[in-house]
């Protein structure tokens, strides 16, 4: 498994990115942040592109490749435009226990497109997760946040996409084939494209003033490099979606326990446990 370390340096990278993420994302202008952050994480794909002078496998890509990456830079804006909205006023340990649920979307998802039986192992996982909600919902009614509130609506619709564009990845990275550094460097230019239509068109709607905050680069140089270790693992011929989903999500541990202390937010212990139960069931779905 020699995607393995791959995988893993991408979830170290992705938790550090949820941080800055929820950093950026207070009291600021939505589309304008997404379209800087999107941008400083294209300007550094493309500049290591340049550097290693590995620029051909862009170049050699088809129309019909560009079009499917520029459906997946779709998929993917509308999971961070969720998630930005969620995260100006979830706390990120309200956050993370939502986003930890991907890779059981994914598995669903598998299990409906593919036509497979859930095993036994597959339904204790899926009962260990269901059971993480429900005591995490519990947990953040203390925080007046119920499961009908926007703002966790929004951050499980940001969830569903992304384990929309999990699957999506799957067949652009090992059934097409397409180079993990094409893939990265096409879906960040489009939404690019995508967010500064998003910016022009809200300019005149959102009237929130926009901040300026060393988190913004951050946050797109902290994407690019996750994400190109994530396609690089998900486009090994011996990986599989569900446990790559499962071990990228692992992320949510680390956004919990340093986002909790960093933005000293509170009722850790039951969310912590609601959080446990979610990655104890996605481990038992990913093990199946």
């Amino acid at each position: 498994m020699h995607w393995l370390p791959l995988i893993v340096s991408s979830a170290f990278a992705l938790s550090l990115y949820d941080i800055c993420k929820k950093h950026t994302a207070e009291g600021n202008r939505t589309f304008t942040v997404l379209l800087l952050t999107t941008l400083c994480g294209f300007a550094f794909t493309g500049a290591m592109l340049a550097a290693t002078g590995d620029f051909d496998c862009v170049l050699a890509l088809g129309g019909k490749e560009i079009a499917l990456l520029c459906a997946k830079a779709l998929i993917v804006s509308a999971s961070w435009s969720l998630a930005y909205w969620a995260l100006k006023t979830l706390p990120v340990t309200v956050m993370a226990p939502i986003r930890a649920t991907g890779p059981v979307w994914t598995t669903i998802a598998a299990i409906i497109l593919f036509a497979e039986i859930p095993t036994w192992l597959q339904a204790c996982g899926f009962a260990l997760a269901f059971a993480g909600c429900i005591a995490f919902s519990l947990a953040t009614k203390r925080e007046g946040f119920t499961l009908h509130s926007r703002a966790i609506v929004l951050a499980a619709g940001a969830t569903l996409f992304g384990a929309a564009s999990a699957l999506y990845d799957k067949f652009l990275l090992s059934s097409l084939h397409i180079p993990p550094k094409a893939v990265l460097f096409f879906f960040l230019g489009a939404m690019s494209a995508i967010y500064a239509a998003a910016t022009l068109i809200s300019a005149r709607l959102d009237k929130t003033p926009f901040i300026w905050r060393w988190t913004i680069p951050a946050v797109g140089i902290l994407l690019a490099i996750s994400d190109f270790l994530y396609f690089s693992a998900v486009s090994s011929p011996d990986s599989r979606i569900s446990i790559v989903s499962t071990i990228r999500r692992s992320s949510t541990i680390g956004t919990f326990l340093i986002g909790g202390a960093v933005f000293r937010e509170k009722n850790l212990l039951r969310k912590g446990i609601a959080l446990a139960a979610i990655l104890l069931g996605v481990v038992l779905l990913s093990i199946a």
